[in-house]
């Protein structure tokens, strides 16, 4: 499948030491993932670094926030008002009640509620399903490159939202704008998933815009094409 030979090509150019994960929305889960009690920024890591692929659902996705994020249930009331809660007293993302509800109301990600019953999230090399997004695990060197080959064909400057949860910077955003986006991986995140990098960013891309970024590659030194001119001639003068 076209998407396996793209994540092969994208690995071996950006050098990464991680797979790019493959995002799916299904109605049903994958066969080779697994079902097991998990929050979406841990299977992010596994799939990346360890191979692994997941199904996730209501029933299995252990926290609050990545099943809101993902779509996967509607918050009660009282579930709203404990995350609220938590992260003004617990996480204190925020300062109170006012900044809690402007990093909500003004966030263009919305929850993708009732578009399907499983997330799959795995390494997009053995992703059987199409993939909605291509996420990678990258440094900042890596997020670089990608910004500029998704940038070369078309000169459109990226728009990007820095704030918010993981897995809503993640998933939530470039599947719900359409748009690449990139997550610093939030505090938490960092603190529960043992493993990540503290260079570590997730960069990612609607799977539309995976095929410019990859064909791309032989024309920018982005990718692997020699510079026309040497840096002397540009600054000699």
């Amino acid at each position: 499948m076209i998407w396996q030979e793209y994540a092969r090509q994208l690995a071996e150019v950006l050098a990464l030491d991680s797979s790019p994960v493959g995002v799916a929305f299904s109605d049903t889960p994958a066969q080779n993932g697994k079902e097991s009690r998990i929050m979406p920024c841990t299977a992010i890591y596994q799939a990346a670094r360890k191979g692994a692929t997941f199904s996730i659902c209501a029933e299995n996705c252990t926290c609050p926030g990545g099943l809101t994020s993902l779509g996967l249930s509607t918050p009660s009331p009282e579930r709203a008002a404990l995350t609220k809660r938590f992260l003004i007293e617990g996480e204190k993302f925020c300062s109170g009640n006012a900044s809690f509800f402007r990093m909500r109301s003004l966030s263009q990600g919305q929850p993708p509620y009732g578009v399907s019953k499983y997330v799959i999230i795995g390494p997009l090399q053995v992703c059987a399903l199409k993939p909605d997004l291509v996420l990678f695990l990258c440094n900042p060197g890596q997020a670089s490159r990608l910004v500029l080959l998704s940038t070369f064909e078309t000169g459109i400057p990226l728009k990007v939202q820095l704030s918010g949860s993981t897995c809503s910077g993640a998933i939530t955003q470039p599947l719900s704008t359409g748009r690449i986006n990139v997550t610093f991986i939030d505090p938490s995140s960092r603190h529960l998933v043992k493993g990540f990098k503290e260079s570590d960013l997730i960069f990612s891309v609607p799977f539309f815009t995976i095929r410019s970024i990859v064909e791309s590659i032989p024309f920018s030194t982005a990718g692997t094409a020699q510079p026309g001119m040497g840096y002397e001639d540009i600054l000699r003068g």
